[in-house]
Protein backbone atom coordinates (compact mmCIF):
# COMPACT_ATOMS: atom_id res chain seq x y z
CA UNK A 1 0.00 0.00 0.00
CA UNK A 2 2.56 2.54 1.09
CA UNK A 3 5.26 4.01 -1.33
CA UNK A 4 7.84 4.60 2.22
CA UNK A 5 10.41 1.79 2.47
CA UNK A 6 12.60 2.02 5.48
CA UNK A 7 16.20 3.49 5.62
CA UNK A 8 17.32 3.08 1.94
CA UNK A 9 20.56 1.14 3.37
CA UNK A 10 21.89 0.30 6.61
CA UNK A 11 24.14 3.12 6.99
CA UNK A 12 21.58 5.53 7.04
CA UNK A 13 19.67 4.05 9.85
CA UNK A 14 22.84 3.83 12.14
CA UNK A 15 22.93 7.72 11.20
CA UNK A 16 19.59 8.06 12.40
CA UNK A 17 19.81 6.33 15.55
CA UNK A 18 23.45 8.01 16.31
CA UNK A 19 21.49 11.32 16.10
CA UNK A 20 18.69 10.09 18.47
CA UNK A 21 21.44 8.73 21.13
CA UNK A 22 23.55 12.13 20.70
CA UNK A 23 19.91 14.49 20.82
CA UNK A 24 21.26 15.76 17.68
CA UNK A 25 19.22 17.74 15.28
CA UNK A 26 16.84 15.63 13.83
CA UNK A 27 15.84 14.45 17.20
CA UNK A 28 15.51 17.83 17.94
CA UNK A 29 13.23 18.29 15.72
CA UNK A 30 11.27 15.06 15.08
CA UNK A 31 11.04 14.03 18.77
CA UNK A 32 10.35 16.79 20.92
CA UNK A 33 7.61 19.17 20.98
CA UNK A 34 9.18 20.77 17.71
CA UNK A 35 6.92 18.37 15.67
CA UNK A 36 3.55 19.36 16.86
CA UNK A 37 3.91 21.88 14.18
CA UNK A 38 7.25 21.53 12.86
CA UNK A 39 8.25 19.63 9.54
CA UNK A 40 9.21 16.13 9.79
CA UNK A 41 8.84 14.86 6.18
CA UNK A 42 12.41 14.48 6.13
CA UNK A 43 11.44 10.98 8.25
CA UNK A 44 9.37 10.00 5.40
CA UNK A 45 11.30 11.76 2.64
CA UNK A 46 14.83 11.02 3.55
CA UNK A 47 14.74 7.80 5.74
CA UNK A 48 11.14 5.97 4.50
CA UNK A 49 9.53 5.79 7.44
CA UNK A 50 5.62 6.14 6.93
CA UNK A 51 4.39 9.50 8.12
CA UNK A 52 1.89 8.04 10.65
CA UNK A 53 4.50 6.50 12.32
CA UNK A 54 6.84 9.53 12.66
CA UNK A 55 3.83 11.54 13.37
CA UNK A 56 2.94 8.93 16.90
CA UNK A 57 6.62 8.21 17.74
CA UNK A 58 6.49 11.66 19.71
CA UNK A 59 3.87 11.38 21.66
CA UNK A 60 4.75 8.19 22.73
CA UNK A 61 8.19 9.24 24.21
CA UNK A 62 6.67 12.21 25.89
CA UNK A 63 8.34 14.37 23.57
CA UNK A 64 11.51 13.54 25.03
CA UNK A 65 9.40 15.87 28.51
CA UNK A 66 9.22 12.38 31.32
CA UNK A 67 11.92 9.24 31.06
CA UNK A 68 14.60 9.12 28.40
CA UNK A 69 12.72 7.28 25.51
CA UNK A 70 15.68 6.74 22.94
CA UNK A 71 16.37 3.62 24.04
CA UNK A 72 12.83 2.52 23.01
CA UNK A 73 13.35 4.60 19.37
CA UNK A 74 16.83 2.89 18.67
CA UNK A 75 15.33 -0.54 19.44
CA UNK A 76 12.33 -0.11 17.23
CA UNK A 77 14.29 1.04 14.27
CA UNK A 78 16.90 -1.43 14.59
CA UNK A 79 13.86 -3.78 15.13
CA UNK A 80 12.94 -2.48 10.88
CA UNK A 81 14.61 -3.80 8.50
CA UNK A 82 15.76 -1.96 5.60
CA UNK A 83 13.52 -1.67 2.51
CA UNK A 84 10.64 -2.37 5.24
CA UNK A 85 7.20 -0.85 4.64
CA UNK A 86 5.97 0.64 8.07
CA UNK A 87 2.38 1.59 7.50
CA UNK A 88 0.97 -1.73 8.82
CA UNK A 89 2.81 -1.29 12.41
CA UNK A 90 1.41 2.87 12.38
CA UNK A 91 -1.69 1.15 12.30
CA UNK A 92 -1.51 -1.98 15.10
CA UNK A 93 0.39 0.49 16.96
CA UNK A 94 -2.87 3.08 17.28
CA UNK A 95 -5.32 0.10 17.48
CA UNK A 96 -3.77 -0.50 20.92
CA UNK A 97 -5.64 2.97 21.96
CA UNK A 98 -8.83 0.63 21.65
CA UNK A 99 -7.91 -2.92 22.31
CA UNK A 100 -4.87 -2.74 25.14
CA UNK A 101 -6.53 -4.68 28.00
CA UNK A 102 -5.21 -2.39 30.83
CA UNK A 103 -5.19 1.33 29.13
CA UNK A 104 -7.82 0.46 25.93
CA UNK A 105 -10.70 2.70 25.00
CA UNK A 106 -12.82 -0.30 25.03
CA UNK A 107 -12.92 -0.65 28.45
CA UNK A 108 -14.46 2.71 28.69
CA UNK A 109 -17.02 2.85 26.10
CA UNK A 110 -20.30 0.31 27.42
CA UNK A 111 -21.43 -2.35 24.88
CA UNK A 112 -24.46 -0.66 23.09
CA UNK A 113 -25.39 1.55 20.07
CA UNK A 114 -22.56 3.95 20.67
CA UNK A 115 -19.53 1.03 22.04
CA UNK A 116 -20.93 -0.82 18.19
CA UNK A 117 -19.94 2.53 16.11
CA UNK A 118 -16.33 2.80 17.56
CA UNK A 119 -16.17 -1.05 17.25
CA UNK A 120 -16.81 -0.46 13.59
CA UNK A 121 -14.08 2.29 13.16
CA UNK A 122 -11.52 -0.21 14.84
CA UNK A 123 -12.77 -2.92 12.10
CA UNK A 124 -12.08 -0.39 9.71
CA UNK A 125 -8.31 0.65 10.54
CA UNK A 126 -7.87 -3.25 11.06
CA UNK A 127 -8.88 -3.69 7.36
CA UNK A 128 -6.74 -0.70 6.09
CA UNK A 129 -3.66 -2.97 7.16
CA UNK A 130 -4.00 -4.52 4.36
CA UNK A 131 -6.01 -3.27 1.64
CA UNK A 132 -7.03 0.62 0.77
CA UNK A 133 -10.45 1.90 2.26
CA UNK A 134 -12.83 3.85 0.55
CA UNK A 135 -13.08 7.23 1.45
CA UNK A 136 -16.65 7.26 1.62
CA UNK A 137 -16.14 4.62 4.24
CA UNK A 138 -13.60 6.38 6.37
CA UNK A 139 -16.24 9.75 6.21
CA UNK A 140 -19.69 7.20 7.44
CA UNK A 141 -18.21 6.13 10.85
CA UNK A 142 -16.90 9.88 11.51
CA UNK A 143 -20.53 10.98 10.78
CA UNK A 144 -21.98 8.15 12.56
CA UNK A 145 -19.31 8.60 15.68
CA UNK A 146 -20.45 12.17 15.24
CA UNK A 147 -24.18 11.65 15.85
CA UNK A 148 -23.63 10.09 18.76
CA UNK A 149 -22.06 11.97 21.30
CA UNK A 150 -22.26 10.97 25.14
CA UNK A 151 -22.85 13.55 28.44
CA UNK A 152 -20.25 11.63 30.08
CA UNK A 153 -16.52 13.15 30.12
CA UNK A 154 -14.96 9.53 30.05
CA UNK A 155 -16.81 8.36 27.34
CA UNK A 156 -16.70 11.54 25.34
CA UNK A 157 -12.90 11.70 25.35
CA UNK A 158 -12.98 8.21 24.15
CA UNK A 159 -14.83 9.05 21.53
CA UNK A 160 -12.55 11.62 20.37
CA UNK A 161 -9.64 9.45 20.12
CA UNK A 162 -11.72 7.01 18.49
CA UNK A 163 -12.86 9.87 16.12
CA UNK A 164 -9.28 10.57 15.30
CA UNK A 165 -8.84 6.89 14.16
CA UNK A 166 -11.35 7.23 11.68
CA UNK A 167 -9.41 8.70 9.13
CA UNK A 168 -7.19 7.37 5.96
CA UNK A 169 -3.25 7.25 7.31
CA UNK A 170 -2.29 7.48 4.03
CA UNK A 171 -4.64 10.96 3.45
CA UNK A 172 -4.36 11.91 7.08
CA UNK A 173 -0.99 10.88 8.62
CA UNK A 174 -1.14 13.38 11.41
CA UNK A 175 -4.46 11.62 13.15
CA UNK A 176 -2.27 9.07 14.24
CA UNK A 177 -0.29 12.08 16.45
CA UNK A 178 -3.87 13.24 17.27
CA UNK A 179 -4.53 9.38 18.61
CA UNK A 180 -2.11 9.22 20.87
CA UNK A 181 -1.94 12.48 22.23
CA UNK A 182 -5.62 12.06 23.12
CA UNK A 183 -4.87 8.75 24.08
CA UNK A 184 -2.23 10.34 26.79
CA UNK A 185 -4.18 12.91 27.83
CA UNK A 186 -6.81 10.37 29.02
CA UNK A 187 -4.40 8.13 31.06
CA UNK A 188 -3.26 11.21 32.63
CA UNK A 189 -7.31 12.27 33.84
CA UNK A 190 -7.37 8.71 35.07
CA UNK A 191 -4.26 8.72 37.27
CA UNK A 192 -5.19 12.29 38.43
CA UNK A 193 -8.80 10.97 39.67
CA UNK A 194 -7.00 7.80 41.20
CA UNK A 195 -4.80 9.75 43.12
CA UNK A 196 -4.30 8.69 46.84
CA UNK A 197 -4.75 12.26 47.67
CA UNK A 198 -7.47 14.29 45.49
CA UNK A 199 -8.55 17.52 46.05
CA UNK A 200 -12.01 18.04 46.89
CA UNK A 201 -14.21 20.17 44.40
CA UNK A 202 -13.62 23.60 46.91
CA UNK A 203 -9.78 22.80 47.54
CA UNK A 204 -9.16 22.41 43.73
CA UNK A 205 -11.09 25.94 43.31
CA UNK A 206 -9.51 27.70 46.28
CA UNK A 207 -6.20 26.29 44.79
CA UNK A 208 -6.60 27.51 40.98
CA UNK A 209 -7.55 31.23 42.65
CA UNK A 210 -4.30 30.94 44.76
CA UNK A 211 -1.90 30.30 41.59
CA UNK A 212 -3.66 33.51 39.73
CA UNK A 213 -3.22 35.46 43.35
CA UNK A 214 0.10 34.61 43.47
CA UNK A 215 1.47 35.00 39.72
CA UNK A 216 -0.30 38.77 40.33
CA UNK A 217 1.57 39.41 43.44
CA UNK A 218 4.46 38.37 41.80
CA UNK A 219 4.48 40.15 38.82
CA UNK A 220 3.49 43.18 40.81
CA UNK A 221 6.53 42.84 43.24
CA UNK A 222 8.67 42.33 40.40
CA UNK A 223 7.21 45.52 38.41
CA UNK A 224 7.96 48.10 41.50
CA UNK A 225 12.13 47.43 40.97
CA UNK A 226 11.44 47.08 36.86
CA UNK A 227 9.89 47.74 33.56
CA UNK A 228 7.34 44.59 33.09
CA UNK A 229 9.15 44.14 29.10
CA UNK A 230 12.46 43.47 31.25
CA UNK A 231 11.56 40.63 33.50
CA UNK A 232 12.39 37.28 32.66
CA UNK A 233 10.85 34.07 33.05
CA UNK A 234 13.30 32.85 35.47
CA UNK A 235 12.77 35.71 37.42
CA UNK A 236 9.56 35.52 37.73
CA UNK A 237 9.39 31.85 38.65
CA UNK A 238 12.13 32.35 41.15
CA UNK A 239 9.22 35.24 42.72
CA UNK A 240 6.58 32.56 42.43
CA UNK A 241 8.34 29.77 44.58
CA UNK A 242 9.51 32.72 47.31
CA UNK A 243 5.28 34.03 47.05
CA UNK A 244 4.54 30.77 47.47
CA UNK A 245 6.61 29.53 50.27
CA UNK A 246 5.71 33.06 52.46
CA UNK A 247 2.60 31.20 53.09
CA UNK A 248 2.27 27.90 55.27
CA UNK A 249 -1.61 27.17 54.07
CA UNK A 250 -0.96 28.29 50.39
CA UNK A 251 2.41 26.07 50.42
CA UNK A 252 0.53 23.05 51.96
CA UNK A 253 -1.97 23.06 49.18
CA UNK A 254 1.26 23.64 46.54
CA UNK A 255 3.01 20.73 47.75
CA UNK A 256 0.06 18.33 47.81
CA UNK A 257 -0.16 19.40 44.32
CA UNK A 258 3.46 19.16 43.56
CA UNK A 259 3.24 15.05 44.77
CA UNK A 260 -0.24 14.44 43.53
CA UNK A 261 1.93 15.55 39.68
CA UNK A 262 4.29 13.21 41.02
CA UNK A 263 2.97 10.18 41.19
CA UNK A 264 0.61 10.55 38.37
CA UNK A 265 3.79 11.17 36.21
CA UNK A 266 4.76 8.05 37.60
CA UNK A 267 1.55 6.06 36.64
CA UNK A 268 2.55 7.70 32.81
CA UNK A 269 5.51 6.45 32.77
CA UNK A 270 4.19 2.78 33.41
CA UNK A 271 1.97 3.54 30.42
CA UNK A 272 4.61 4.50 28.30
CA UNK A 273 6.94 1.83 28.64
CA UNK A 274 4.10 -1.23 28.57
CA UNK A 275 2.73 0.10 25.25
CA UNK A 276 6.41 0.87 23.96
CA UNK A 277 6.86 -2.47 24.75
CA UNK A 278 4.11 -3.86 22.81
CA UNK A 279 5.10 -1.88 20.01
CA UNK A 280 8.24 -3.45 20.16
CA UNK A 281 6.47 -6.87 20.10
CA UNK A 282 4.14 -5.80 17.46
CA UNK A 283 7.71 -4.91 15.09
CA UNK A 284 9.12 -8.51 16.04
CA UNK A 285 6.06 -10.20 14.79
CA UNK A 286 5.10 -7.95 11.99
CA UNK A 287 9.65 -8.40 10.55
CA UNK A 288 10.52 -11.40 12.15
CA UNK A 289 11.16 -13.38 8.84
CA UNK A 290 13.19 -10.24 7.53
CA UNK A 291 15.09 -10.23 10.03
CA UNK A 292 15.98 -13.54 10.60
CA UNK A 293 17.74 -12.65 7.32
CA UNK A 294 20.61 -10.82 6.56
CA UNK A 295 19.37 -7.33 6.48
CA UNK A 296 20.86 -5.58 8.86
CA UNK A 297 17.83 -5.63 10.87
CA UNK A 298 17.77 -6.49 15.09
CA UNK A 299 15.22 -8.88 16.46
CA UNK A 300 12.77 -6.00 18.64
CA UNK A 301 14.31 -6.22 22.53
CA UNK A 302 12.63 -5.68 25.60
CA UNK A 303 12.63 -2.77 27.43
CA UNK A 304 12.92 -4.10 30.81
CA UNK A 305 16.38 -3.51 32.34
Amino acid sequence: MSIYQAFGYAAKRAALIADIREKGPIYQAWLTRASVEGDISILSDDYGLHPALARLLPALGAFGEAEDATGFYEALLNAIPVGAETGALARQTLLLAWKDPVYGRANVIKPGPLHAVCKGVVDLVTQSIDKPIDKKAWRATRTALAAMRNADASTERAVDLVMSLAWDLEQAPGAAHDVITAWSAAVNIEADASDEDCFSDAENETFQAEMNKINEEAMEALSETQSLDSIGVEAFLAEVERVWAADPVRNALKQRSMARRARSNAKMAVWRAAIQQQVLDLAAAAFRSRNASPSGAQPAQSLSR
